[in-house]
């Protein structure tokens, strides 16, 4: 079965789904980015534009770039939204992620939720929640807001303006300003500048001044390597840092790894995070996959994980108040790296 088809039986099931629940929140990933709020508030839009009268609840927690773009594109106050879920939920949409517990924040209280619909486009689940009456997982998106994007051209809708400038910041942001595009991305992005916006209107939003915090995360990340891995030609570092975990990712990127690894622990909960990133040239040339990767170290500590197979990230839990994590999680890690690269490491 080709996708637009997979999409429009998919558009068909949510649409019924949407008409015969009363209590609808839709959602993304906590920490949410770009993608996820757009992915949110698009897919309202999208359902309002068919049923206006349907009340649909928002909740989200907004990473600080998703913040920068909520407060300064979506300027209309029908878009605002909670932190936290309503007791009851008739249908939970999920966006940007498949897995539940990546929704729900484990201090919050788990409200009942009746039937859920899974929107996504990393890689499929290990397993879904046996809730998910519908889901929707094309991996070969670059975004969930292009996903979204699709269903507007699918039914011949054309979404406002706040919400186009939002879905292109998904996918701008999602596509690294469009490097890992494909044609079809390109093809979604015409559609919504053909409403008459503009690129730089959006780009122009996404700049924002760097946070001295973040700043001191990028370098504690460089300087805390502890070793380098190199695996054929391929440079592969481990570090750690307590925040900004994805920006100090991206920062060794930049500095020269093809493979790079940030772990963050929080002793208290014996909860860590993990976010990788790899090189484009990496990718095409071998068979990794962080995404793959992630998915599994996240499921065997009684976490989660998943992403693409350039940009992914895992949170568990370990067995104990391990302080010296990285001897745990690195050697795991570095094994399915290994695996999917095919060779011996070496040390520097």
């Amino acid at each position: 079965m080709n996708s637009n088809l997979t999409i429009r039986n998919f558009i068909t099931d949510l649409i019924c789904s949407v008409k015969d629940s009363s209590l609808i929140v839709i959602t993304g990933h906590n920490n949410a980015d770009p993608d996820a709020l757009a992915a949110v508030m698009g897919l309202k839009e999208f359902l309002n534009q068919i049923y206006p009268n349907k009340k649909i609840d928002l909740v989200l927690n907004l990473n600080k770039l998703a913040e920068k773009i909520y407060k300064e594109i979506l300027s209309d106050p029908k878009w605002n939204f909670s932190k936290t879920y309503p007791e009851k939920i008739d249908l939970l949409i999920i966006t940007d992620t498949s897995d539940l517990g990546m929704a729900i924040q484990k201090e919050s209280t788990t409200p009942i939720i009746q039937n859920i619909i899974v929107i996504d486009h990393h890689v499929n689940p290990i397993k879904l929640d046996n809730r998910v009456k519908h889901s929707l997982i094309l991996s070969e998106y670059s975004s969930t807001a292009e996903i979204i994007t699709k269903f507007f051209q699918m039914q011949e809708l054309i979404p406002n303006r706040d919400i186009v400038l939002a879905l292109l910041a998904g996918i701008i942001t999602d596509t690294g300003h469009f490097r890992y595009a494909t044609k079809d991305t390109l093809d979604n992005a015409k559609f919504l500048l053909e409403t008459g916006v503009s690129i730089s209107e959006v780009t122009e939003k996404l700049n924002k001044k760097m946070a001295r915090s973040e700043k001191i995360a990028r370098l504690k990340g460089a300087n805390r390597i502890q070793k380098i891995h190199y695996i054929h030609d391929y440079i592969v570092v481990f570090s750690h840092v307590s925040s900004y975990e994805a920006s100090a990712c991206k920062a060794l990127i930049d500095l020269g790894a093809d493979v790079s690894i940030i772990l963050s622990y929080v002793p208290k909960t014996h909860e860590f995070r993990i976010s990788s990133r790899a090189k484009g040239k990496l990718i095409r040339e071998t068979s990794l996959h962080l995404g793959e990767i992630m998915k599994i170290i996240g499921e065997k500590y009684n976490g989660s994980g998943g992403g693409h197979d350039g940009a992914a990230g895992a949170y568990g839990i370990l067995s104990n108040d391990n302080k010296d994590y990285m001897s745990e999680l690195v050697p795991e890690i570095l094994k399915l790296i290994k695996k999917e690269i095919g060779a011996k490491v070496y040390y520097d």
